[in-house]
């Protein structure tokens, strides 16, 4: 019996174990495989990877390479720079970013970007995936269902833990959120697009009822006193006006600076106008 190499089943790297529940008739690749090695795709159905070796390391290969795909090389994290990757989509990562932080999560097994959003709002959750597939290496993001009520748009890439630096194990609001400085130079770019992310994950915009009138306002509710003094920064950074009515809120209710974040923010109904 031949010793275990890379061409036989059982090599490092090999996971012959995973292959040899494969047919051709179940598996196109092993049928296409068998087809291609005799010619014949009648007799080619009745292959399988158990009976046929070389069929065998080749499915196992490949399977091993897809999930290999999402692990990132020692030299490849080693010269990722968030900065020369983003380029031109700065704008779509600090939305992203302001989303993440209120309700994002990376499942490091994986290297999975999750993030939570309310299916009532429906332009939001495409917002999102067009700013994750933007800001994805490879332009890839999907949205599936979590019950009556969540939305969750997800995509795979090992740059994820790289770009977002704040993931970790635990809820935010139990340790501390602090932005890198790369992270800083960004909201300092493009602060409305952080704060839009924020107000679209954990805030609201309402009216609130005085006298008898209705008065505009914004509220940004958060656990995390970290998060909320990232929002309370940049807005004061780009003069909004501010108060903090209950412990986990903060609110924006002087008419000028609610004119400025209606004139800069979308409310959630039609996100994609600004996005497209």
């Amino acid at each position: 019996m031949p010793r275990s190499s890379p061409k036989h089943p059982g090599s490092r790297g090999v996971n012959p174990g995973w292959a040899k529940g494969l047919t051709a008739a179940s598996d196109e690749r092993v049928r296409r495989m068998a087809q291609s090695k005799t010619g014949k795709p009648n007799w080619a159905k009745g292959l399988s990877a158990a009976s046929d070796p070389r069929i065998a390391k080749q499915a196992a290969t490949r399977r091993g390479k897809r999930r290999g795909s999402y692990r990132p090389r020692a030299e490849a994290a080693a010269r990722f720079d968030p900065l020369e990757h983003l380029g031109p989509h700065r704008a779509d990562y600090a939305y992203l970013l302001g989303l993440y932080l209120g309700d994002g999560a990376i499942v490091t097994k994986t290297n999975r970007l999750e993030i939570s959003l309310d299916s009532r709002y429906p332009a939001v959750v495409q917002s999102c995936q067009l700013a994750m597939q933007r800001v994805h290496p490879r332009r890839r993001a999907a949205v599936r269902r979590k019950g009556d009520g969540c939305r969750v748009v997800s995509s795979y890439a090992w740059e994820w833990i790289y770009l977002f630096p704040q993931h970790g194990a635990g809820r935010k609001h139990l340790r501390p959120i602090r932005l890198a400085e790369w992270q800083n130079q960004i909201a300092a770019e493009r602060p409305f697009d952080l704060l839009r992310g924020l107000i679209d994950s954990d805030g609201s915009r309402f009216d609130r009822k005085v006298g008898g009138k209705a008065y505009p306002a914004y509220e940004f509710s958060n656990e995390s006193a970290d998060i909320r003094e990232v929002f309370c920064r940049v807005a004061r950074a780009v003069g909004l006006e501010f108060t903090a009515p209950k412990p986990n809120v903060i609110s924006v209710a002087r008419r000028q600076s609610v004119a400025r974040l209606d004139l800069n923010v979308p409310p959630k109904c039609r996100q994609l106008d600004i996005l497209n």
